[in-house]
């Protein structure tokens, strides 16, 4: 039995909505989480839209965007489709030191609000590792008070 939970009050969701697998480390670039999760040879991985791996100094993300799915659950749950079968690799990556976090990121102001259900949240549990949220005004400064967006 699946269980559907909406939230009780409608909120404006979050504006330019993206759901990440974060993995940083000395070596990490794209093609090293490429080859640690094996994605290399898969085809189905990055033939959905809205689907790719971005990388920087010390850090690279498996990430779905908006074009994938508008909404966190959707994104989230696209997420732990393509790593729930690469667990292995995720705690082989986390033993050798680096660190692997799973991160919604948006714009959240005054008024706004993310939904993620209660099986999303299992699955993304499954995975065994922490769960963040980014947030930025829309005037892409850090609000002050972090808990300002909940008013």
């Amino acid at each position: 039995m699946v269980l559907k939970v909406e939230p009780v009050v409608k909120l404006k969701p979050w504006g330019e909505l993206s759901t990440s697998l974060v993995v940083s480390g000395q070596e990490m670039d794209s093609a090293f989480l490429i080859s640690a999760l094996q994605l290399d040879g898969e085809e189905g991985v990055f033939s959905s839209e809205g689907v790719g791996v971005y990388s920087g100094p010390g850090w690279a993300t498996l990430t779905v965007d908006k074009r994938n799915a508008k909404g966190a659950d959707g994104q989230a749950a696209e997420l732990i489709g393509l790593v729930s079968s690469r667990k292995p690799a995720l705690d082989a990556l986390q033993k050798a030191g680096s660190l692997v976090k799973v991160d919604v990121s948006g714009v959240a102001e005054s008024g706004s609000g993310l939904h993620l259900s209660p099986d999303v949240l299992a699955g993304l549990a499954e995975l065994g590792v922490p769960l963040t949220f980014t947030t930025v005004r829309a005037s892409g400064e850090d609000e002050e008070d972090p808990l300002a967006w909940l008013g």
